[in-house]
């Protein structure tokens, strides 16, 4: 049996016992301490976290955004190129055409059965006026002056729109001289309109020349 101290009795135990509450006390503000700073730094991991995904998330939707704008840009210029080359072709095959027709006129200036005096092109419509002594041959050259014209789609073809007697009698000889005119369709490119192709003004010159 423990010897009982009289001297560590009271006022010891309750010094030991306000001691042991300090303790405890300190002890559970460290512990406390310690695992606030814990949830603080992993708070502040997370967030760090989140900062870094959205930096990625931004810099993705930035090179989207990018992509996206070079890809619409190359779509631009490639339907630019694309109308540029369909315009293109479209006048390479309307100055041939002129090429044709000019070439056509050029051998059917010949004749002296039908001279060809003027031609011209206004509002669309191609416009050659000449003068025939025999209208079989003048019909004879409107067929060949189609073929140049020939087109399934758009059906160019001349038209007679006009013919009168040159000298203007109502009772002049059958072999007297009619002046016609012919027109067939020639559609413009664009708002302007096309210019004729080299040497249609030379032609102009040439068909009213009087022949010998």
């Amino acid at each position: 049996m423990m010897a009982f101290n009289l001297l560590q009795y009271p006022a010891l135990a309750r010094q030991r016992r306000r001691l042991h509450r300090r303790w405890t006390s300190l002890a559970g503000l460290v512990v406390g301490s310690l695992t606030a700073l814990w949830w603080v730094a992993g708070v502040q991991e997370q967030r760090l976290q989140l900062e870094q995904e959205r930096a990625v998330l931004q810099s993705r939707l930035k090179k989207v955004q990018t992509q996206l704008a070079t890809d619409k840009a190359r779509h631009a210029q490639h339907t630019t190129w694309q109308q540029q080359a369909e315009r293109v072709q479209a006048l390479k095959v309307e100055l041939q055409a002129w090429e044709d027709l000019h070439q056509a006129l050029l051998q059917e200036a010949g004749p002296d059965a039908v001279q060809l005096l003027r031609f011209q092109l206004d509002s669309q419509t191609l416009e050659l006026h000449g003068q025939a002594i025999d209208l079989q041959r003048m019909a004879q050259a409107q067929a060949r002056l189609s073929v140049p014209l020939a087109d399934p789609v758009r059906d160019k073809a001349w038209t007679l729109v006009s013919l009168l007697n040159a000298a203007g009698a109502d009772n002049a000889a059958p072999r007297a001289t009619q002046e016609f005119v012919w027109q067939a369709p020639w559609p413009l490119l664009g708002t302007g309109r096309v210019a004729a192709a080299p040497g249609i003004d030379q032609l102009q010159a040439e068909l009213g020349k009087e022949r010998p």
